[in-house]
């Protein structure tokens, strides 16, 4: 019979927080845990919310950090202690681990106004087709137009 192993709950932490960061298969391999573990104490809800507030007090202090380095970047520059793309690099590393610990660099928001683009006849259509949609409901019975034949 194969011997149970035990794990610290920091351990757990540790490497279920290393599987979102990287993937479930870096962290088995890097941790030498079975994925079925690691993926099990991933669905456990009490592990989930302390690893949501690890990261975002982790968040917190990569933004103190990010901060922190745009004003080396500026004080670098003024006195020339440091190449301008170094400090660059560094500023633009940690502003970017700071978006996406945050969760910014997965979200993304595009608001675009294609009115100036669309004749009165589209405009008409595309309302039509928007209310034949939304009457129809969940039932799944409304179709899309067919495409005009080209004239």
């Amino acid at each position: 019979m194969a011997e149970q192993r035990r794990y610290t709950k920091r351990q757990k932490l540790a490497t279920t927080m290393a599987a979102e960061l990287t993937s479930l298969t870096a962290a088995a391999e890097t941790s030498g845990i079975p994925k079925s573990t690691i993926r099990y104490w991933m669905d456990d809800p009490e592990l989930a919310d302390i690893r949501t507030k690890t990261r975002e007090d982790l968040a917190d202090e990569i933004g103190t950090v990010a901060h922190l380095a745009w004003a080396n970047v500026a004080s670098a520059l003024r006195n020339g202690t440091m190449e301008p793309r170094d400090a660059i690099f560094a500023a633009e590393k940690a502003t970017s681990l700071q978006i996406l610990m945050a969760g910014g660099a997965t979200s993304r928001t595009e608001l675009r106004d294609i009115s100036g683009s669309l004749s009165d006849l589209d405009i008409a259509d595309t309302i039509r087709a928007a209310e034949d949609y939304a009457r129809a409901g969940d039932s799944g019975t409304a179709e899309a137009p067919a495409p005009e034949a080209a004239g």
